[in-house]
This record gives structure tokens, C-alpha cells and sequence, in this order.
């Protein structure tokens, strides 16, 4: 019984480091990311992402070009792929991101339609 039990034990300890090496880490995208949206409005076409992590989940902010920021909301990060949304003078806008070491690239959902993103780790 003694052993049934002790392999019991060591079998979901490894299930557990198994699907915890499947997930990426939050640390693949906490930092500075420069970004570029050219076709968004002037003001918020440029600025940094900025990520960080609180208790296991991401959290973070856009720090436009004036030195302004907006928070982010509804921050995951699962794949590969970051999603979050912000609100853009009223309106919200969510995003899709694909990470790829020191890069992403994704597109922007706004009222006006799809826009693309690029980003480049700078911190």
C-alpha cells in the first residue's frame, strides 16, 4: 500500500512539472516593449509597453510619447500569444499579440477595423 501510494505521489508531481515547463512564462513579455502602430491616431502611434508581474499575473501599461499612461486590462498570456485591451480616448480597443523572443507582432481591434502592431523588447 506504502508503495502505491508513494507512486501515486511521484507520478502528479511530475504531471505538474510537466505542464509547467507547456506554459510560457509571464517572464517572456515583463519589461519595455517600443512600439509602433502607424496607422492609429497621432499621439498614440508610438509610445512603450511596459509589463509587469503581481502575484503571478501580469499587469501593465502603455506610456505614450507625452509622458501619459493607460493602464491595460484583461492581461493573458498563454502560447505565446498576449491579449489585453485599454481604453483609447472612450473607446475599447483590445489586442492580440504574438511574442517571439524580443519581438511581437499583433493586430489592434478598434471601431475603425483591424490595425497592426509591431514591438521590440528594449528593457
Amino acid at each position: 500500500m506504502k508503495k502505491l501510494i508513494l507512486i501515486l505521489f511521484v507520478f502528479a508531481l511530475t504531471a505538474n512539472f510537466v505542464n509547467a515547463a507547456e506554459r510560457p512564462a509571464n517572464s517572456d513579455v515583463i519589461g519595455e516593449w517600443k512600439y509602433e502602430v502607424p496607422n492609429a491616431p497621432y499621439g498614440y502611434n508610438t509610445g512603450n509597453l511596459v509589463f509587469e508581474e503581481e502575484e503571478g499575473a501580469l499587469k501593465g501599461f502603455v506610456k505614450l510619447e507625452d509622458n501619459n499612461k493607460i493602464d491595460l486590462k484583461d492581461i493573458t498570456y498563454e502560447e505565446g500569444v498576449l491579449k489585453f485591451g485599454l481604453y483609447v480616448d472612450y473607446d475599447y480597443v483590445t489586442l492580440k499579440i504574438n511574442v517571439k523572443g524580443e519581438e511581437m507582432k499583433g493586430i489592434v481591434n478598434s471601431p475603425e477595423g483591424e490595425i497592426p502592431i509591431t514591438a521590440k523588447k528594449v528593457k
